[in-house]
Formats: structure tokens, C-alpha cells, sequence
């Protein structure tokens, strides 16, 4: 279901869906009678898998523990053993960090993933191209298939993102509530990222220097040390990066009959 932009659904709107959706068995209102590579059935599988993975790789390999456990250990900071309240505190706000982040960089290389590509803005130089063409050749009639590309993209990326996000909320055991901070959050996330310089969604080799997980996740860390506590969690942020391609690429990695 597009936005009235045209482009996927919101997180705002996406969450009023999914809040309904989370109170009966999952059944999206985006599965229709498109052609995609993949069936809606198959789809959504793969969209419910991602986020159950997703969770697992994260606490199964102790991802958060490792990363605070390793920075008191470097830092010879307080850990686990001399402050448990404040360890557990800072492990569950950090452990949401992490997930925040790990869901942004899925939607960020989701499409990829699905083979699809959605342009919501023209450059420029191709605008300027088209109304120079339109005034040279009145008669000349648009190249197929653009429109058809998206109207194909944006129920790809909104069923696999309403079913993803069924499967996360009822896996943490979201309340309506706690859906709603989750989204709101997120936007931040998204917001946040899009005005820091672009990088190419594989490029996971450059430690993270600036963005929302850092800044925030510094603040939880060690606000007294806030600059080895953002090179800390640059560096934790390349991991979940990772850990997220992984993922994907796991789920996708071979077609199913569903």
C-alpha cells in the first residue's frame, strides 16, 4: 500500500496498520494479485523469518553483553560485576538501540534484496532533460515501464515491511503503546540518518563516526567519555550492520514453495 507520495507507507501510517494488525493473526492488507519476483505468500514468509533472525542474532550471540563487557574491559570502566543494577539498565536500553538500528539498515538494503529500485525524486539534470525533450519532440511518448517498476516496488517493500513488523512487535510483545515509541523512534532514526553524508548500503568497512545509534548509544554508554564512547559504539554500529546483512541475505539466499 503506497503513501500518498506515491513512495512506501510511512512509519506513521505503517504503524496504525500494523498496531491493528498485531490484534489478530497476520494477514497483510498489501498482499494482492501484484507480478513480483517473489509470491505474496513466499513474501511474507521470508518478511516473518527476517524478523524472528534478526532478534536471535542479536541476543543468541550476545551482541549487547560483548559490546558493554568489552568496552569496561578496554576502558577500565565500571562492568557488570561492580554496578549490576545500572550493567542491566544500560544492556536493555542499548539492546533497543540495537535493534532500531538494525531494522533501519534492513529497510536501507531491502531494496536491493528484493531487486527493486524506487526513485520518489527525480535529478534534476533528468527533469531539465525531459522538458527539453517535451519542447523538441511535442509527439515523442514516455519510455514504458518506470511506472509499471514502481507500482511494482512499493507493494513489495510495504508487504515485507507490514509483515516484519508483525512478526517483531509480537515477538518483544509490543504493546499498542509500545508500538507506537518503537515508530516514533525510528523516524527519528530515519530522519537523522538521511541529513548525515550518504554511503552506499553494502559499504560496511568504514567505522561509523556520526548518527543517531552513536550519539545515543554514547550517551547510555559513558556520558562522562562521550568521544571513546562514540568511537565504541561506531565500531558496535559496524557489527549490527553486518549482523543485518547477514540476515537478509540468509533469508533470501535460496527461493522457497510456499
Amino acid at each position: 500500500m503506497a503513501g500518498a507520495s506515491g513512495g512506501p507507507l510511512p512509519y506513521a501510517e505503517l504503524a496504525h496498520n500494523v498496531g491493528f494488525l498485531l490484534r489478530r493473526e497476520a494477514q497483510s492488507r498489501t498482499a494482492r494479485n501484484f507480478r513480483m519476483p517473489y509470491r505474496p505468500r513466499e513474501l511474507v514468509v521470508r518478511a516473518r523469518e527476517a524478523a524472528t533472525l534478526l532478534l536471535a542474532t542479536l541476543d543468541h550471540h550476545e551482541m549487547v553483553p560483548r559490546f558493554l563487557d568489552m568496552y569496561a574491559a578496554e576502558n577500565r570502566r565500571p562492568g557488570r560485576a561492580d554496578q549490576p543494577a545500572h550493567y542491566y539498565e544500560q544492556l536493555e536500553t542499548i539492546r533497543r538501540e540495537a535493534i532500531l538500528a538494525m531494522v533501519l539498515r534492513t529497510a536501507d538494503v531491502l531494496p536491493a534484496r528484493l531487486k527493486v529500485r524506487v526513485n520518489v525524486r527525480e535529478p534534476k539534470r533528468a527533469i531539465r532533460k525531459t522538458k527539453k525533450t517535451k519542447k523538441g519532440r511535442k509527439g515523442a511518448k514516455a519510455k514504458p515501464g518506470k511506472k509499471s517498476s514502481l507500482d511494482l516496488a512499493i507493494p513489495l517493500l510495504d508487504l515485507f515491511r507490514e509483515e516484519f513488523f508483525v512478526a517483531l512487535g509480537q515477538a518483544l510483545n509490543w504493546s499498542d503503546e509500545d508500538a507506537q515509541e518503537f515508530w516514533h523512534d525510528l523516524e527519528l532514526y530515519e530522519t537523522l540518518t538521511q541529513r548525515e553524508p550518504r554511503r552506499q548500503a553494502g559499504r560496511t568497512t568504514r567505522a561509523v563516526a556520526s548518527g543517531p545509534f552513536v550519539d545515543r548509544t554514547a550517551l547510555l554508554l559513558d556520558p562522562s567519555l562521550m568521544d571513546q564512547a562514540r568511537r565504541a559504539a561506531g565500531k558496535f554500529q559496524l557489527e549490527l550492520n553486518t549482523a543485518a546483512d547477514r540476515v537478509l541475505h540468509k533469508v533470501f539466499a535460496r527461493r522457497r514453495g510456499n
